[in-house]
């Protein structure tokens, strides 16, 4: 099936190599594009592949854009860099992006990632994703965008990152919720969701042991935010029914034996709920959260 191709960019040699790609993908990319601008993008349905050029978005960043862009359009959407590949590709899967292209832009390895059903590689298998420190997330994240990332990316970490616990903020993680949903649905691929709920109140420090014993057992393209006080969340992308209830289970054996006491002396209870999807019965994200989260009277 043909998928249009929207090239947001002012330059006129990247937009040349973007449609010089879009050629050579052959029967993968229909109907062509050009925006200069995000004003002339406002109002187009944008359902198919999309490449943006930071430049034709500035003073915006186009990291922060692209978390309201997905959450709006089913889209597979690259980012243009001209920083280091490695850093630039990390940080826009980061947001949720499919990756970065490197400027000046080649338009083989365009037409292979336009080509492809996943918007990923065909011919070159992907290097295998830096392993995530449990004991420190933001230094992880930090060592992922370079040692010498500028301020703007520094600011965007804080405001996305709990600083209690290191992990994802409830916000982040909802948008994050949504782009997985929304692959799962389009592309049939598993999805599943464990929410922790403890039934105590507890002091700053049992709650980072907790964050600790969860990050333990993730892979490095799991999501987890604190939602709540009393609520963790976990997102586990490609992972069916068994991996799912492997990890919850691993998971909250790890924190029992924390022996969690809560600020009566009392030694906290927890309890796990787990979702999946695709599933029919399932309509938007919120359905599927709705599945864990424990129902309030």
């Amino acid at each position: 099936m043909k998928r249009n191709l929207a090239i947001l960019s002012q330059n006129s040699e990247t937009i040349g190599q973007c449609q010089a790609a879009a050629s050579q993908a052959g029967d993968a990319i229909g109907e062509v594009t050009v925006y200069p601008s995000l004003k002339e993008m406002e109002g187009a349905t944008l359902d198919g592949m999309v490449v943006v050029d930071p430049a034709a978005i500035a003073p915006l960043s186009v990291h922060e854009w692209s978390l309201s862009f997905l959450r709006n359009h089913r889209a597979l959407l690259f980012l243009l860099s001209n920083g280091e590949h490695q850093d630039a590709d990390g940080l826009a899967r980061f947001v949720g992006a499919q990756g970065a292209i490197s400027l000046p832009v080649d338009s083989a390895t365009l037409a292979d990632l336009l080509a492809s059903p996943f918007g990923a590689p065909r011919s070159v298998k992907p290097a295998p994703a830096p392993k995530v420190d449990a004991a420190s997330l933001v230094d992880s994240l930090s060592d992922m965008v370079g040692v010498h990332a500028d301020e703007d990316r520094e600011t965007f970490l804080r405001q996305i990152t709990d600083a209690g616990t290191g992990l994802f903020t409830a916000d982040y993680w909802e948008h994050r919720l949504d782009e997985e949903f929304k692959r799962s649905n389009r592309f049939r691929f598993p999805l599943g969701l464990v929410a922790f709920s403890l039934d105590g109140e507890v002091s700053d420090d049992c709650i980072l042991n907790v964050a600790s014993v969860i990050l333990l057992d993730t892979r490095d393209v799991d999501v987890v935010a604190r939602w709540d006080h009393h609520v963790f969340v976990a997102l586990l992308p490609h992972t069916g029914p068994a991996g799912v209830h492997l990890f919850a289970d691993r998971v909250l054996e790890g924190l029992r034996a924390l022996a969690i006491t809560d600020l009566m002396g009392e030694t906290v209870g927890w309890e796990v709920s787990t979702a999946l999807c695709p599933d029919a019965a399932l309509a938007t994200p919120q359905e599927l959260l709705d599945r864990v989260l424990p129902q309030t009277a």
